[in-house]
C-alpha cells in the first residue's frame, strides 16, 4: 500500500510540474533523422519516452547543431539532444544523461598500405575532413595536427570522401554507415583506422530551464535505465550498427 502511495505521489509531483519544452536536434542517423517526413531515431524515442514519463509536452525541431546549441544557451524551457558533454560546454547547460556512449573514430576514405595506429602517423598521410562544429575537431586541433580540413556539415564531409577529395573522415561508429549512404558513398569504402574519443551523449538544457524539470528528466531517465526500456530502444535502433 505504501509503495502504491509512493508511486502516486511521484506521478502527481511530475504532473504538477509538467511544462512545455522545446527540444532541438540535428540530422544524425540513427540517433535523429527524417524518415517519410517524420523525425525518428534513438534519441527521438528517448526524448518522447521521457516526456511521457514526466507529463511534459515537447516540441521537436531539427536544425544545425551549432544553431541549436546557441539557442539552448539562452532560451528558457529549451534543450538539445544528443550532445557530447565536454569541459568547454559543462557550465553552459544543465545536463541529463548519459543516454548512451559513442566512439568517435578515424576512417580512411581510400585504401592505405599501413593502417594508422597513432595521431603521429596521420599528420603526414593526407587531409582529414571533419565538421568544425564537432568536439572531435577541437580535440584534433589540440593534438597539433596540421592536416585538418574543417567543413560545415557531416554531409559535406561524406561528399568530399565520395568525390575523392579527402583522405580521411571522422565519425562515430554508429552513424558512419548511414551518413555515408545518405551521400551516395558505399560504407565499405570507409576503412576504420583508430578510435579518437569515447564519450557519453546527453540532453543539454538551457541554464534558464527550471532546474526542477531537469531533475525530473534525469530521474525519469534513471528509471528507464533500471527497468530496461532504455536498453530496448538501443536494441531497436543501434543493434545493427557495429563498431567497425
Amino acid at each position: 500500500m505504501k509503495r502504491i502511495a509512493g508511486c502516486l505521489l511521484f506521478l502527481l509531483t511530475f504532473t504538477a510540474l509538467a511544462a512545455d519544452l522545446n527540444l532541438l536536434t540535428d540530422n544524425h542517423p540513427p540517433l535523429h533523422f527524417q524518415q517519410n517526413g517524420k523525425l525518428v531515431g534513438f534519441g527521438v524515442d528517448v526524448v518522447q519516452a521521457l516526456a511521457e514519463s514526466t507529463g511534459d509536452q515537447v516540441h521537436l525541431q531539427q536544425m544545425p547543431l551549432l544553431r541549436a546549441l546557441r539557442i539552448a544557451a539562452t532560451e528558457p524551457a529549451t534543450g538539445v539532444f544528443t550532445v557530447l558533454r565536454s569541459a568547454e560546454r559543462e557550465g553552459q547547460y544543465q545536463w541529463v544523461g548519459p543516454l548512451m556512449d559513442v566512439e568517435i573514430a578515424l576512417y580512411a576514405a581510400r585504401d592505405i598500405q599501413q593502417p594508422v595506429r597513432s595521431l603521429q602517423d596521420i599528420d603526414n598521410l593526407g587531409r582529414i575532413a571533419i565538421p568544425r562544429k564537432w568536439l572531435a575537431y577541437s580535440y584534433l586541433q589540440k593534438q597539433g595536427l596540421s592536416n585538418l580540413y574543417g567543413v560545415e556539415t557531416p554531409e559535406q564531409m561524406m561528399r568530399l570522401a565520395r568525390l575523392g577529395r579527402t583522405d580521411f573522415v571522422v565519425a562515430d561508429t554508429l552513424s558512419v554507415a548511414p551518413m555515408a549512404r545518405e551521400e551516395g558513398l558505399p560504407p565499405t569504402q570507409l576503412h576504420y583506422q583508430m578510435p579518437l574519443m569515447k564519450q557519453g551523449t546527453y540532453i543539454a538544457f538551457s541554464p534558464q530551464t527550471d532546474p526542477r524539470q531537469v531533475i525530473r528528466w534525469q530521474q525519469a531517465l534513471d528509471e528507464m535505465s533500471r527497468d530496461g526500456r532504455l536498453e530496448q530502444l538501443k536494441q531497436r535502433w543501434l543493434s545493427e550498427h557495429t563498431p567497425r
